[in-house]
């Protein structure tokens, strides 16, 4: 067969899958296929492909894709026409494995990888700003229509580029070639947009998150004489990042928004009052009551809406509104896939988490940002949903070593 396609072509093509998810489906979409049939025919993978089936992740990628196949095809709660649209989303999945056989040895392209993204979230932020501002005649609501992820995953995604600037500022090693002053300006820009701009309570969590992430991980990491430095660093970022969403209109009304909307769920529920987290909780609720029933074998894949409407079926207003998306990952997939397809997902998330080379600069910035997905995932179904799930699952494929390489 002849070497029709460089495997470099192949890692380029994912990297942007992951910096498009942010803002295009159709042109994340058109990258995905051409990533497919490139991997068909691009000869230098087939070795790859070898060690990758020696290993524990395979194992696991194997399985749980299984269950996603099997589970909905089995299913008398799944038609055809709804499976086949969730075998269609879960194909995200897959980025997972090609990630893996595409860059588990390739420090340099992962490295690159990381200063793509950085410098594509960054360009965006300046973007949105322009056009939430109008500081452009030309930016306006007819000529662009534009967002960072959701307005929900926004600050999630300029929480990755903050997770990739302060590895550069607090690392020995030097991700950029810019000085690390610029960094640490690059660093209380985004807490800044982060705090002021966008609206997203997850985003906010996602920046704490890799605050106390990265300052646990660097500060166990650092000699005597650099744990002072990192220290500072890290308190005057935490610092910063706290005053602001404080002093910002739009993050406290946001949290406090959240806060009274979980204490009066019950009474709007009552009242037919339609709140965010009043209706996750309404979710939550009866989803929890599906878990005897769906235990151990799931509805399948596709088979969560018709379970929660025969769950629903006698009960009105909001308790009775019907939905596909319980608004908890964890939850989801347990009700979908049961217990073994949870416990694999889970697995393959603590395998990630779980690493002996836990000073590696690529594995504190790639668990940092998995754990802002794993975290947020108790109040969204992120590994589902288009653009959240393509970057996490591509993200994880990237980011991660074997867990044993032969």
């Amino acid at each position: 067969m002849i070497k029709i396609i460089k495997l470099e072509y192949l890692q380029f093509i994912y990297i942007y899958i992951l910096a498009f998810s942010l803002i295009s489906p159709p042109l994340t979409n058109v990258l995905e296929i051409i990533l497919f049939i490139g991997i068909i025919i691009c000869t230098p993978i087939y070795e790859k492909l070898k060690i990758y089936f020696l290993t524990q992740e395979f194992k696991l990628h194997f399985l749980f894709g299984l269950i996603i196949l099997i589970s909905g095809a089995l299913s008398p709660l799944v038609n055809s026409e709804t499976y086949s649209s969730s075998i269609l989303s879960w194909r995200k999945f897959l980025l997972l494995p090609i990630g893996y056989i595409l860059f588990y040895d390739s420090q340099k392209q992962k490295e690159k990888a990381l200063r793509i993204i950085f410098y594509f979230i960054l360009i965006l932020t300046v973007v949105n700003l322009i056009y939430k501002t109008n500081l452009l005649y030309f930016f306006n609501m007819n000529a662009i229509k534009y967002q960072i992820g959701s307005s929900s995953s926004e600050g999630m995604y300029v929480s990755v580029a903050l997770a990739i600037i302060m590895s550069h500022i607090l690392s020995k090693k030097k991700l950029f070639s810019m000085h690390k002053g610029i960094g640490i300006l690059l660093t209380i820009y985004l807490i800044t947009y982060i705090s002021i701009v966008t609206t997203g309570r997850s985003g906010y969590l996602a920046m704490m998150v890799i605050l106390l992430f990265m300052g646990y991980k660097y500060i166990n990491a650092s000699n005597k004489k650099n744990k002072i430095k990192t220290w500072l660093i890290l308190g005057a970022t935490s610092v910063l990042s706290i005053l602001l969403l404080m002093s910002s209109d739009t993050a406290s009304r946001r949290i406090g928004q959240a806060v009274i909307e979980f204490q009066q769920a019950e009474k709007n529920a009552t009242e037919n009052i339609v709140t965010s987290i009043g209706q996750r909780v309404i979710f939550w609720e009866n989803t929890l009551k599906m878990v005897p029933q769906y235990f151990f074998f799931g509805t399948g894949t596709g088979g969560f809406q018709e379970a929660y409407s025969k769950q629903v079926i006698n009960k009105s207003g909001l308790e009775g509104v019907i939905t596909q998306d319980p608004h908890n990952q964890y939850l989801k997939i347990l009700i979908e896939q049961g217990i073994i397809g949870l416990f694999i997902f889970i697995k393959i998330l603590t395998n990630a988490i779980c690493q002996k080379n836990i000073n590696d600069d690529n594995y504190i910035i790639g668990t940092s940002v998995i754990c802002i997905w794993i975290l947020t995932s108790l109040f969204n179904a992120h590994f589902t949903t288009f653009m959240e799930g393509t970057f996490i699952w591509a993200w994880l494929g990237l980011m991660n070593k074997y867990r044993k390489n032969p």
